[in-house]
């Protein structure tokens, strides 16, 4: 693995010297598309294969998209206002099937059996491939899946085994797999 160093020196009033290092990962450049549909892995209960991939997703591309922290706090004289590097486990993602038949109904029960049955944290976390866009594995926790708005809502179509309407699945990243 390659090593990048930089070293400088600034002066801060007459204060002694202090050394900090700073270990940054920098992961390689995204090669070509993928034809994955997705994958989630539960330590308990295993691997599924989405039938179907999604057709909208939110916060990830080719990795996780980070957003920037902006805090301000009211001072005497005006604002103080600070900008940071946001971090992975500030990023929410969403996948969303939409359309008139959005997802077969044995996926959207899988999808419901992982959200319903969450892993102990000794055990580890549900593992997310994101396979459609990148080559990357998340660890998540699923926070919520809704169909139709609020909540799973079925129809009489859903009986027939698909859904209608708009399947979302939510879940934060808490890291890399």
């Amino acid at each position: 693995m390659t090593t990048l160093t930089s070293q400088t020196t600034f002066t801060v009033g007459e204060a002694s010297t202090e050394t900090t290092s700073v270990n940054i990962t920098i992961l390689p450049a995204l090669t070509g598309g993928t034809t994955g549909k997705g994958r989630l892995v539960h330590p308990t209960l295993g691997t599924y294969d989405y039938e179907q991939c999604p057709d909208e997703w939110s916060n990830v591309d080719g990795d996780a998209i980070i957003a920037p922290i902006w805090t301000s706090s009211k001072t005497l004289n005006g604002a103080s206002n600070t900008l940071t590097m946001g971090n992975l486990r500030d990023v929410v993602v969403e996948e969303r099937w939409t359309g008139e038949i959005s997802a077969p109904l044995t996926m959207v029960r899988m999808l419901a059996f992982f959200w319903q049955n969450p892993p102990d944290p000794a055990l580890g976390y549900v593992y997310w491939y994101p396979n459609y866009l990148n080559a990357h594995g998340y660890k998540v926790i699923i926070t919520d899946l809704e169909l139709n708005g609020t909540g799973l809502n079925f129809d009489f179509i859903s009986r027939q085994g698909g859904v209608t309407g708009t399947l979302v699945l939510r879940m934060r990243i808490t890291g890399r797999v």
